[in-house]
């Protein structure tokens, strides 16, 4: 049985398929090209922009999630602090990151149900959530040039050629 289309359809049909051509085609394009798909709701991403490091061990970090799924939070396991050469000089685990009291985190945002915390396991940062959180490493750390970097639950540290790092100046 073959179905007659008057030509309204036709060109109705063709026309759905034509815009979605094109909308897909121009969302390739601007992100990264037509070798793989890209979809920003997928891995989490953060910013450390603002963080500081002081020579008796304390690490103000600036946190905010910059993309990934906003079903859940992100799970922030591991901060490190590095010199330059990519040795560690200190790094805050799981164990101490899910244990922050909430007295050393401060959310830009307040938003019930959507504010940066420890979790037990984890320190949770929500999409689009931002907060300074402050840890302490029982070092001091000489003046110089520091890597900060977070690693998300994947061990990843960095998600759609974002970087979850920043560099960092100890003074004296």
């Amino acid at each position: 049985m073959v179905m007659a289309m008057d030509r309204t359809s036709v060109y109705a049909v063709l026309g759905f398929i034509i815009a979605t051509a094109i909308t897909m085609a121009l969302y390739q394009i601007n992100f990264l090209g037509f070798t793989h798909l890209t979809n920003y709701s997928k891995k989490p991403a953060y910013s450390l922009a603002g963080t500081q490091l002081f020579e008796n061990g304390t690490l103000v970090l600036h946190i905010t999630r910059v993309a990934g799924p906003d079903t859940y939070g992100g799970f922030i396991v591991l901060v490190q602090v590095l010199y330059p050469n990519g040795t560690v000089a200190y790094q805050w685990n799981a164990a101490y990151l899910g244990r922050i009291p909430q007295s050393d985190i401060v959310n830009k945002y307040n938003l019930p149900g959507h504010l940066v915390h420890s979790d037990g396991f984890a320190l949770v940062v929500p999409l689009g959530q931002s907060a300074i959180v402050k840890l302490y490493a029982p070092v001091a750390f000489s003046p110089g040039i520091y890597i900060v970097r977070a690693y998300d639950t994947d061990g990843q540290y960095e998600a759609y050629g974002i970087k979850s790092q920043t560099y960092v100046t100890v003074t004296s």
